[in-house]
């Protein structure tokens, strides 16, 4: 079930995802890493993964259902990496809707 995250410092609604969703993120030397995706939102995502990333570190994350969006290391945190996504308010109001329907998706499978 996909739960929706709280918390007044975000600008985006994030949304809590199943814990078996998977990313793909390839940084800026094209080196491919799978991930788990904690949460997500039009803003950008929250990754559990290994290694080191610094911040502000170019990424682009692939995820089946969204797509490949490009963006920057937000902050790190002991399991992961928070990702802000660089794209414009034209492509942030198509994600909405992506989103939408991939929210849809997610509630309706059993896990």
């Amino acid at each position: 079930m996909v739960e929706r995250v709280s918390d007044n410092a975000r600008r985006y609604p994030r949304e809590m995802v199943p814990g078996n969703l998977r990313a793909t993120i390839k940084d800026e030397n094209g080196h491919e890493q799978e991930a788990a995706v904690a949460d997500i939102s039009v803003g950008g995502a929250g990754l559990v993964v290994d290694g080191l990333f610094g911040n502000s570190a170019f990424v682009e994350l692939h995820m089946d259902g969204v797509g490949t969006i490009p963006g920057r290391v937000a902050r790190q945190f002991a399991q992961g990496i928070g990702v802000e996504f660089d794209i414009s308010e034209k492509e942030r109001e198509a994600m909405k809707e992506e989103l939408l329907a991939f929210r849809k998706a997610v509630s309706s499978e059993t896990y």
